[in-house]
């Protein structure tokens, strides 16, 4: 009988949130649920915004130095992301962070290259061509 009253105690100990068995158990992550993550994000959002309106506010679309650089990015082919890419600023447990920095930072790379460079495969003859080394008119 006391075998299985340890047992019933440890397994209680288990579910209560604020134990120490428990957060060893989760990683350290018995503090950080749904609710937590979803304020972070809030946060992150509204920091997002706040940075957007300050941005916009602060760039004349007229100034020649952001003319060249739209210009620039255009023709490289780079587009902006169907949908914004809001840097992971909240704090979090260090695994969640370090997750979520590693997501934001593959989605930024992802977007800050354009589209591959067609690739000519020519034949030696069309290569003499496009040098003008073969004479057209004869």
């Amino acid at each position: 009988m006391p075998a299985l009253d340890l047992v019933a105690h440890v397994h209680r100990l288990t579910r209560i949130r604020d134990a120490a068995l428990y957060d060893l158990l989760s990683d350290g992550l018995s503090h950080w649920g749904p609710h937590e993550e979803n304020t972070a994000l809030l946060l992150e959002a509204q920091s997002y915004a706040l940075e957007l309106s300050w941005v916009d506010r602060i760039t004349d679309p007229d100034d020649p130095a952001v003319k060249r650089e739209r210009a620039q990015a255009k023709r490289a082919g780079i587009k902006p992301p169907p949908h914004p890419l809001i840097p992971p600023i909240a704090h979090r447990p260090d695994s969640v962070a370090e997750q979520r920095l590693r997501e934001y930072l593959d989605a930024v790379a992802r977007y800050q290259t354009g589209p591959p460079p067609d690739v000519r495969h020519l034949t030696s003859v069309e290569f003499d061509r496009e040098l003008g080394l073969i004479d057209e008119s004869a």
